[in-house]
């Protein structure tokens, strides 16, 4: 975000995170308002930068919508880099946004993503960039029966002494189970996604 942005201009793109979220999941700013416990007017000041919500309701609107919030935000702090983000993009300009995404991760972000490329653990990167591709293309039911059998193998690995790494950077199981029980949740109310929000 650059310091010379307007505090309307700001406004404004915060506002649009509001109104594009709510109209990509397709619902009501009367559902919304139902769901919040704010009236549709709030939810049109919203959507209209005159006011904004505060940062739990900020947490359940995307929780309601089944979203993950990231990209949105990113569009909103980054206009320049991910406003109209799209794979159809020159390599450039691809490149410049893994980059400034890997420069912004934390140290276990970068030790985790490290140990995906470049660990000891007998599978090819470019086999596990497939793999998780076609599981994001893939319904949420799908991914999270996926999920639980990788987690579930992963616990009683653990437990046995069998894990491949064990000595490498471990997954956050917390978070791991939490992603779970979420997309379960957005998968019986036939969500597109969901928030690691708790």
């Amino acid at each position: 975000m650059s310091l010379s942005d307007g505090k309307d201009d700001r406004l404004q793109r915060f506002a649009k995170i509001w109104w594009k979220s709510r109209t990509d999941a397709k619902k009501s700013q009367e559902y919304m308002a139902l769901n919040l416990g704010v009236s549709k007017r709030t939810v049109q000041n919203w959507e209209r930068g005159t006011s904004s919500p505060d940062f739990f309701q900020s947490a359940e609107w995307f929780r309601l919508l089944g979203q993950n919030p990231i990209h949105y935000y990113l569009e909103f702090l980054y206009p320049s880099l991910f406003e109209n983000l799209s794979p159809a993009q020159d390599d450039a300009a691809i490149s410049e946004k893994v980059l400034f995404l890997v420069e912004n991760m934390t140290p276990v972000e970068k030790r985790q993503l490290l140990y995906l490329m470049a660990g000891n653990h007998g599978s090819s990167w470019y086999s596990l960039l497939q793999m998780f591709t076609a599981h994001c293309h893939t319904s949420m039911k799908s991914r999270v029966a996926a999920a639980r059998v990788i987690a579930e193998n992963y616990e009683m690995e653990a437990k046995s002494g069998d894990l491949v790494c064990p000595e490498n950077v471990q997954p956050d199981m917390d978070v791991l189970n939490f992603a779970i029980s979420q997309g379960k949740q957005a998968a019986q109310d036939r969500k597109m996604g969901y928030t690691t929000q708790k």
